[in-house]
């Protein structure tokens, strides 16, 4: 019986499917006209009209840096959508890799390891859809409902349009409105689904690490084999050893699997969000009103977990590979075969190079890149701050 572990991600699916982004193993025939149209009016034409906005907002810092910090965060969006569309036989292979038998474990252990990662990643992706929703409320319908009862017409949500005249503007208010909400939503949810997704790629492998780990401490034989002779006990313990290396095997193609997927990808959130963090803190410094100071330290903190998340997840994935060597030691290896030990020492020998994901091979998806990110933004923003000083 098949664990079906990617399960966890079909509601992802389902809803990047409705956004128009992922045809499924089996496209529909016609999905591909759908998505075409969605894509182009919610997509490219939003964006295409974003670009236009920044060209003509007038050149004063404080009414420029939302505009640029919307369009920064359209760089990280367009990676993961055309992740998702460029990259998705690799998905599908990931996704099969998930279902295999060496990732099953022990399926009938309702509070096992892998039970506990799809509890934990379900609970973490409604978190996450339930918290971005509520921002999206607060940033268009609760204006907007302003908007009905005081009968005066306020901001567009997401920018102003200047290359509009005011008097265009003012005619075709509601049409915008619910144009850039209906693009602003599509793309929070690319951004809550693909992020999730992107998590929970990491956690499954995160979970097989962790379950290899367990059962390489528990490769001992049983109190009724201890009865066999020594030949036969060898024989068991080579086989589930020969099992566990397959395992191993797996992970590692996996892992490959989905670095390759996701390289240009983390690439591109890690150095986007890095120059986002820094204009918003550079922001911070400049006088504004009050819901602009707001809205920029709760921005400042959605961008700061766009990397956190992965960077710890990344430094996770690491330091379970490297707790392979210290339980193959925790294995009865010391009466076993000389092949035994040999297999045993090889492995060893692997697991000496621990699994990192990285982006485009330029630095490792880490506490330690998070950290460095940090301290470069803080520190530019501290020259910054002294510059305006003197």
């Amino acid at each position: 019986m098949s664990s079906n572990q990617s399960n966890m991600f079909h509601t992802n699916l389902i809803l990047l499917k409705i956004f128009g982004i992922w045809p499924g193993n089996t496209p529909w025939k016609y999905y591909r006209y759908y998505s075409f149209i969605h894509l182009f009016v919610t997509y490219a034409s939003y964006n295409f009209l974003l670009s236009m906005n920044l060209y003509y907002t007038p050149r004063k810092i404080e009414i420029l840096l939302p505009e640029v910090i919307f369009t920064f965060t359209e760089i990280t969006v367009t990676t993961k959508i055309m992740t998702i569309l460029l990259m998705r036989h690799k998905l599908i292979e990931a996704m099969k890799l998930i279902d295999c038998d060496e990732f099953e474990g022990d399926i009938d252990d309702k509070n096992g390891i892998l039970s506990k990662t799809r509890m934990g990643y379900s609970r973490g992706w409604k978190l996450y859809a339930i918290i971005s929703n509520m921002a999206f409320t607060s940033q268009v319908f609760i204006p907007f409902f302003l908007i009905l009862i005081r009968g005066t017409k306020s901001e567009l949500p997401i920018c102003k349009y200047y290359f509009l005249s005011d008097d265009d503007r003012e005619a075709h208010f509601y049409f915008w409105y619910i144009y850039q909400t209906v693009g602003m939503y599509g793309h929070m949810m690319y951004n809550v689904n693909i992020d999730s997704l992107i998590a929970g790629l990491f956690v499954i492998a995160i979970a097989q690490l962790k379950l290899l780990s367990k059962n390489f401490n528990e490769l001992k034989v049983s109190e009724t084999e201890s009865e066999f002779r020594k030949e036969i006990q060898d024989e068991i313990q080579m086989t589930r050893l020969n099992q566990l290396l397959r395992h191993y095997e797996v992970i590692l193609h996996y892992c490959e699997t989905v670095q390759s997927m996701l390289s240009t990808t983390l690439f591109f959130q890690f150095g986007v969000t890095s120059i986002i963090i820094c204009v918003v803190m550079c922001g911070l410094l400049l006088p504004s009103k009050t819901e602009t100071q707001v809205f920029l330290v709760i921005y400042f903190f959605a961008m700061t977990l766009q990397i956190f998340v992965p960077g710890f997840l990344g430094t996770q994935l690491t330091y379970e590979s490297e707790g392979l060597m210290t339980a193959a030691y925790n294995s009865e290896w010391i009466p076993r075969s000389e092949s035994f030990k040999k297999s045993l020492k090889l492995f060893r020998e692997r697991t000496k190079i621990p699994i990192v994901i990285s982006g485009l091979n330029m630095f490792s998806c880490s506490l330690d890149t998070f950290t460095a990110i940090m301290k470069s933004a803080y520190s530019f923003f501290t020259l910054i701050r002294n510059v305006q000083e003197q």
